[in-house]
């Protein structure tokens, strides 16, 4: 009997942009709606689960968030000691960093900026990912986080630790590419704060390539606009694998004021992924990171 072929032409693929190549996945559509900022759709794979995509860009998925959110979060919150931690989300719509900041008793105060309620609402009902929203230590804001940021500017608000949970520098996330948001940005972190950004990392014959920087208008990643050094003087980075990625190579980033050594927890947590050994291995990056990211 002959083997049969699969119709690829028949899955969903990913928006490829001029990366040259592509997400292909046979899954479902469960739900897509138009909100006034973006795309959004739920997607059911018979191994990720539900899959959230916004403008046909893979977000999440139920089977591998968990990587993610807590390597964003666990890390920074960890990694440095602290009491009564007021942290800031900017973007965050599946409710995953949510979730992974309540694990925490220290961190007494979150602000949740994100624009778009409807990424919020089909979230919640289709990937269930998202930390408790009627937990008293968190204030949700469905705004524009640049007026958000600003509004905190002026009144003198200051955060232990921001999450720069955003899509790519096209739609809702444009104005949080600008002069005016970022230093902004660099005000309302306290003077030992961290500020966590991420990216997919593709691997260029070339050079490295970040996912922001192709997608987007912006000829520069949020990486590369933050390495000048003319917002935060301390950069530096940790890695993981998410899986369902494009690349599966995946970079965080710690900006920060004061230049602290992050790489080693003050105590033991244990998640589905995260470990303290996991944590400290994250900062022994390979030497094609070093070389072409500066780390």
């Amino acid at each position: 009997m002959a083997n049969q072929k699969t119709d690829y032409s028949k899955w969903w693929h990913e928006e490829s942009e001029d990366v040259g190549f592509t997400h292909a996945l046979d899954m479902q559509l469960v739900k897509s709606v138009q909100s006034p900022f973006q795309l959004v759709e739920i997607y059911d794979h018979r191994e990720f689960g539900k899959v959230l995509c916004l403008d046909g860009i893979v977000q999440a998925s139920q089977a591998d968030e968990f990587i993610y959110h807590e390597m964003a979060v666990h890390v920074p919150l960890l990694g440095r000691k602290r009491e009564n931690v007021s942290a800031l989300i900017i973007g965050g719509g599946d409710g995953g960093l949510l979730r992974e900041l309540l694990v925490h008793d220290h961190v007494t105060k979150v602000v949740m900026a994100e624009i778009d309620r409807t990424v919020i609402d089909l979230s919640n009902e289709y990937l269930q990912v998202n930390g408790d929203y009627d937990d008293p230590r968190v204030t949700l804001i469905c705004d524009d986080a640049a007026k958000y940021v600003k509004a905190a500017v002026e009144r003198g608000e200051q955060f232990d630790v921001i999450f720069l949970d955003i899509t790519e520098p096209v739609g809702p996330s444009a104005s949080l590419f600008t002069e005016e948001f970022l230093n902004n940005l660099v005000t309302v972190l306290k003077d030992d704060g961290v500020c966590v950004d991420s990216d997919s990392i593709f691997i260029g014959k070339d050079r490295i390539r970040f996912l922001q920087e192709i997608c987007g208008e912006e000829e520069k990643s949020l990486l590369e606009i933050m390495r000048s050094g003319v917002y935060f003087p301390h950069l530096a980075g940790y890695r993981s694998i998410v899986p369902m990625y494009a690349g599966a190579e995946f970079g965080f980033f710690l900006y920060t004021k004061d230049g602290f050594d992050y790489s080693k927890p003050f105590k033991d947590l244990t998640g589905r992924h995260y470990n303290p050994p996991v944590h400290s291995a994250a900062f022994a990056l390979p030497t094609w990171w070093q070389e072409q990211l500066g780390f």
